[in-house]
């Protein structure tokens, strides 16, 4: 298989009609590429700041709700703003924000990238129990299951290398040659 790309070095940075044919072999590896360190520090700092955020968001409504502190929320007409709404616009503004610029993964402005990605992933999965039943139930148990799932998914990508194996499908077919 041939695709044909540009003769830019920055990677998915289009194609083009240019002269320069590369072959699928010569494409980074997906597999290689999520083993990296740097993914594996993407991640931890990923993890680090959702597992602050979460902590954070909780102990602030604890908190409000116990009266150790003032109601701040945000409520327009009477509509009580969750915070998982702010978490959804963070990560839509940090997601289309790595989409257009693709910094650099040694930039300081992806480490805070990153770090804001977590922070909206904290807050949206701190609400997941309200979102998945559509009621204002802030205290079910599925918020919490949901901050363990994305906790250890996270992890599995970056520590578990047989995990992306399967998931790209490269043991299966590496089977079926055989």
């Amino acid at each position: 298989m041939r695709v044909w790309c540009s003769s830019s070095t920055k990677p998915f940075q289009g194609l083009s009609t240019g002269a320069n044919p590369v072959t699928r072999s010569t494409m980074p590896d997906f597999n290689q590429t999520i083993n990296s360190p740097t993914t594996k520090r993407t991640i931890s700092i990923i993890v680090f700041s959702f597992l602050t955020t979460f902590t954070v968001a909780r102990t602030f409504v604890y908190l409000v709700i116990s009266h150790w502190m003032p109601n701040f929320f945000l409520t327009i007409k009477g509509v009580h703003i969750h915070h998982f709404a702010y978490g959804v616009v963070i990560l839509a503004m940090v997601g289309l924000y790595l989409i257009l610029k693709r910094p650099v993964a040694t930039s300081r402005i992806f480490w805070w990238s990153i770090s804001f990605y977590g922070i909206g992933l904290g807050l949206t999965f701190d609400e997941f129990g309200m979102w998945i039943r559509l009621e204002d139930d802030y205290w079910v148990r599925h918020s919490y299951d949901a901050v363990v799932i994305v906790v250890l998914l996270l992890l599995n990508v970056a520590y578990y290398k047989s995990l992306w194996q399967i998931l790209t499908l490269k043991r299966l077919r590496e089977n079926f040659k055989r």
